[in-house]
Formats: C-alpha cells, structure tokens, sequence
C-alpha cells in the first residue's frame, strides 16, 4: 500500500483524526454520564427498595404477632392447640404431592 505525503492528503488526515477524537470524546462524556445516572439510580433503587421491604417486614412481624395473640388467646380458653398433629400435616402433605387424574 503507498502513501501519499501531499499537502492535501495530510490535511484530510489530520481533519479525520480531529473528527475521530472528538467524536471520541463526546463519547466518552456521554458514557460518563450514563455511569453518573446509573450510579444515582442504583442508590434510589436500594433505598426504596430498604423502605419497602422494611414496611413488609413490619407488617408480617405484626401479622404473626397478631397471630400468636390469637393463638395464645384459642389456647388458654380451649385448652386445646389450633395446629394439627404432625402426622395429620403428613397425611395432608402426601395427598398434596400426588398428582390429580383428570379426564379427557
């Protein structure tokens, strides 16, 4: 492949290698933001998501605290617990393994 070392050619080089940096360079800004944005978007992300999530962790604790009251209360007044026996929670627990024949 030859060369040329013209004037002209030199100067058309010399503008695309401007062209290419600069291009370049916008480029890398634009990249640079996007890092900046996508930084700031991952931190409001993880705090809402801590917000939320702290909400859903308050509201099953009550739930079960409310639960237990209930319990507690069935218990002393009933003498008797709510739950089933271990081995009926089995029996269950077979039957809802096994799959269910349907008919065509």
């Amino acid at each position: 492949m030859t060369t040329c070392n013209c004037e002209c050619h030199k100067k058309t080089t010399e503008s695309d290698l401007k062209k290419c940096q600069e291009n370049s360079k916008k480029k890398t800004n634009e990249i640079n933001s996007l890092k900046k944005k996508l930084a700031a978007a991952t931190i409001i992300i993880a705090i809402v998501g801590t917000l939320v999530s702290k909400e859903a962790l308050d509201s099953a604790i009550e739930y079960f605290q409310t639960y237990d009251k209930v319990k507690q209360a069935i218990d002393s007044s009933a003498g008797v617990s709510v739950l089933p026996a271990p081995s009926t929670l089995a029996v269950f627990g077979v039957f809802a393994l096994m799959p269910v024949k349907r008919r065509r």
